[in-house]
């Protein structure tokens, strides 16, 4: 008999676990920015000679982020980029890691955004006007022209994303996880041309 109140209560608790569960908060991930397309190539007319990038991704700014532009707290996004030289022998080799900082700010005074990077800086009158400037990335330098020798001995990769470690600490710790306050895309394999390659070698 004791074994049989035993198993009823066990079985109590385990269905009330599962009750609650179900109305447990769903887990919370980064906001999707969307891959549309990359390209690399080499000598960007009226640049220093290199491997170049440009890419492209597609995201909405979460209403939560929108508020916190709005309130002054600058936000900034990164385009990043790596090259990994594969060894069959070893783990693959990263020779370029390159990220692209893009700067958004609001000011509350002219009421105009603001983008900066690369110690360059432009004003918009619309946050809609910024934002393709954000998404949007050409003639990226990421590599002397000679690096990749060879294509089948290289992978390069590409992401974006909020760099959230550049919200205010108490953001930081209150937001963790948050769907309304993360961007990010996963990283993308991006094909490496034959011209970089035949013109690098």
């Amino acid at each position: 008999m004791h074994k049989v109140h035993r198993r009823r209560y066990l079985q109590g608790v385990f269905l009330a676990l599962l009750a609650a569960s179900s109305f447990a908060t769903p887990v919370c991930f980064a906001a999707d920015a969307t891959y549309m397309r990359a390209s690399m190539s080499l000598d960007e007319p009226g640049e220093k000679t290199g491997l170049f990038i440009s890419s492209s991704f597609e995201f909405d700014l979460p209403q939560a982020l929108s508020e916190a532009l709005h309130r002054g707290i600058a936000l900034y996004f990164v385009h990043e980029f790596r090259l990994y030289k594969n060894r069959w022998y070893w783990l693959d080799k990263a020779v370029v890691k390159s990220r692209f900082i893009i700067r958004l700010a609001f000011d509350p005074l002219t009421r105009r955004y603001r983008l900066s990077y690369n110690g360059l800086s432009i004003s918009f009158d619309t946050l809609e006007q910024a934002l393709p400037y954000i998404k949007n990335i050409r003639r990226w330098r990421v590599a002397p022209a000679t690096i990749i020798k060879n294509a089948e001995d290289f992978t390069a990769e590409l992401r974006f994303y909020l760099d959230t470690d550049q919200l205010p600490k108490p953001m930081q710790v209150v937001n963790t996880g948050s769907s309304d306050w993360t961007i990010s895309s996963e990283w993308i394999t991006i094909p490496i041309p034959a011209d970089v390659v035949s013109l690098s070698e």
